[in-house]
């Protein structure tokens, strides 16, 4: 009889192991709030965690092992945002309490947080944990763009600059080779290029919604 039981108890064991890793491995903390729009569109393995509210407008794209992090502050993605493959967004880390204060005061007195603007795209392995993002800019991949940096609209971060806290840059700017900077007389001077861009990024939006299934469900607070 004992030998009977034997083999079913160690056949037992393993689901035991097998469901207590999983729960151990889902148990990332959730933001406080999660407001997402119908339209989001969330990438399986992309990651939102943190303390403080997340908040995502229309037609938001988060790709596969993307990370919003809210642990020191609230984050909110404007209409169309892209966040590509291993870029993170958000205050990830406290530092010290001077470097809060700093962010506070170059964010105008409102608390340290992310904000990201209409049709802003973070591209791969790009870290953001700036105040503002404006509309239409893009920080491409590999640039980090540091705490309390405020971007215009229509600006580029090309790829592997880094913008030390609290860097301001204006309207339709290009960040180039560590700190240089030009303007983008194209976006600046003409309305039209300013709309097709805008149409290529809705085109864009279109096929990620064709492609990429779509996993928001997992992450709406009921």
């Amino acid at each position: 009889m004992s030998a009977q039981l034997t083999p079913h108890t160690s056949a037992s064991a393993p689901d035991r192991r097998t469901s207590t890793i999983q729960k151990r491995t889902s148990m990332l903390p959730r933001p406080a709030s999660i407001v997402l729009d119908d339209s989001v569109l969330i990438a399986q393995h992309a990651q939102l965690t943190g303390s403080y509210p997340i908040t995502a407008g229309p037609n938001t794209v988060l790709h596969p092992h993307s990370k919003i992090s809210s642990v020191m502050a609230p984050v909110v993605l404007g209409e169309g945002v892209v966040i590509y493959e291993r870029a993170r967004i958000g205050v990830a880390s406290g530092g010290d309490a001077g470097g809060m204060m700093m962010a506070e005061s170059a964010s105008g007195g409102r608390a340290d947080g992310t904000v990201l603007g209409r049709n802003v795209v973070v591209e791969t392995n790009a870290v953001v944990e700036a105040a503002e993002v404006g509309e239409g800019s893009t920080v491409e991949v590999g640039a980090l763009v540091g705490r309390g940096c405020v971007i215009g609209k229509y600006c580029t971060i090309t790829a592997a600059v880094v913008l030390a806290p609290n860097t301001h840059i204006p309207d339709y700017t290009v960040v180039f080779a560590g700190s240089q900077q030009r303007i983008d007389r194209t976006l600046k001077d003409r309305p039209e290029a300013q709309l097709l861009k805008t149409m290529m990024h809705r085109k864009q939006l279109d096929i990620f919604k064709k492609l990429v299934p779509n996993n928001a469900a997992k992450w709406r607070m009921g």
